[in-house]
């Protein structure tokens, strides 16, 4: 993992410091660590991540599973992790588009799974169907 993960270097006129942002459960915790009253950058920098190790270790978070069951703000399908999707076969000179309805899930860290159905094969309602079920059943089957 990246040893400044949630540390962002904030440089101002005369002074500067490390701002330190943990999101939880939908909860945002933050605080500045300034070079002035940690005596420098070194040191600003330690208790920004000391601070960031503490809050991480002690704020709980949600398992992936629950993350992924969560909607969006800018989901449009009214269901999490599917989507539909239209591409344009640039290949052929009359350039097709295609629609499908995709399911997207990771059953476990670092990967992901994805099923497609096809608006012209299934007919929209039953696409969307059949990608809302392949859906649910990858999210069951994901680790808790």
């Amino acid at each position: 993992m990246h040893a400044n993960r949630n540390i962002t270097r904030i440089d101002r006129v005369h002074s500067g410091g490390y701002l330190v942002r943990v999101m939880r459960r939908k909860k945002l915790h933050s605080q500045f660590f300034s070079d002035l009253d940690y005596g420098g950058k070194r040191k600003a920098l330690a208790a920004a991540r000391e601070h960031r190790d503490d809050l991480e270790s002690r704020l709980k978070s949600f398992s992936a599973k629950k993350l992924a069951q969560q909607t969006r703000s800018n989901n449009t399908s009214g269901i999490a992790g599917v989507r539909l999707v239209e591409e344009t076969d640039h290949r052929w000179a009359s350039k097709p588009t295609y629609k499908y309805w995709v399911a997207q899930w990771s059953p476990s860290k670092g990967v992901r799974k994805t099923k497609r159905y096809s608006v012209e094969k299934y007919g929209n309602d039953e696409a969307y169907r059949l990608a809302v079920k392949a859906r649910k059943k990858g999210v069951a089957s994901m680790e808790s």
